[in-house]
């Protein structure tokens, strides 16, 4: 936990918005979700990234603005997530059981955000349609209507029970072990030749008969 970051003043419902740190969203974008959420949260937690949090003011009385918070310690609380729909911050809110609003800005963001969507853990809206009255109309129904809370919950089991980085490890080293060669015959060498045959003379032939007789009638050779 981040000693700084003043977890027990939170108040329920915690409501979190972040669009993450590659991206620049601009304080405009933040200020509209931060006055979206006010009257819908009990604390309302902005992190903006590159954004510097004093560009948002002024904001309403409870919302709190910063550069960075301790992402899993506030989704451990959060009602909701307003998200960009990075893969690190889709999984982390999963991992929590926590409903998403899904901005997307860019690279797979859409992609994901749809399979929020899909997954019905969540909604989705396009960064030109996030009005605050559009932004509010949607957490509202993320907070008031049970079904999303249900498939966030869902999904958090279904994540935890998957096995995190341990499975994947195991998953990795199964999957090489049955797709390497063996060291010492890769598939796309010949086999060895035995070393009392003469290069030259066939596999089936007699090693008392030369080299470019007539084979006999029962010879493979003849077959």
């Amino acid at each position: 936990p981040d000693p700084s970051f003043p977890a027990d003043r939170l108040r329920a419902p915690v409501l979190y918005a972040s669009l993450g740190t590659v991206f620049d969203a601009g304080p405009e974008l933040l200020r509209t979700f931060a006055t979206a959420l006010a009257p819908l949260g009990g604390t309302v937690i902005v992190s903006t990234g590159r954004t510097d949090p004093a560009a948002l003011e002024p904001l309403p009385g409870n919302v709190l603005a910063r550069r960075s918070v301790p992402q899993p310690e506030v989704l451990a609380r959060a009602a909701l997530f307003v998200t960009h729909g990075g893969m690190n911050s889709v999984n982390e809110a999963m991992h929590a059981g926590v409903p998403m609003l899904v901005v997307p800005q860019g690279a797979d963001q859409p992609l994901v955000a749809r399979r929020v969507v899909e997954l019905g853990a969540g909604l989705s809206i396009r960064t030109g349609d996030a009005a605050a009255e559009s932004v509010n109309a949607l957490a509202r129904r993320l907070l008031d209507e049970p079904r999303f809370r249900a498939a966030a919950a869902d999904l958090r089991v279904a994540q935890r029970e998957a096995g995190g980085y341990l499975r994947a490890a195991d998953e990795l080293e199964h999957y090489l072990h049955r797709t390497s060669r063996p060291a010492d015959r890769p598939a796309d060498r010949l086999p060895d030749r035995p070393a009392d045959r003469p290069a030259d003379r066939p596999a089936d032939l007699p090693a008392d008969r030369p080299a470019g007789w007539p084979a006999p009638a029962d010879s493979p050779q003849e077959r």
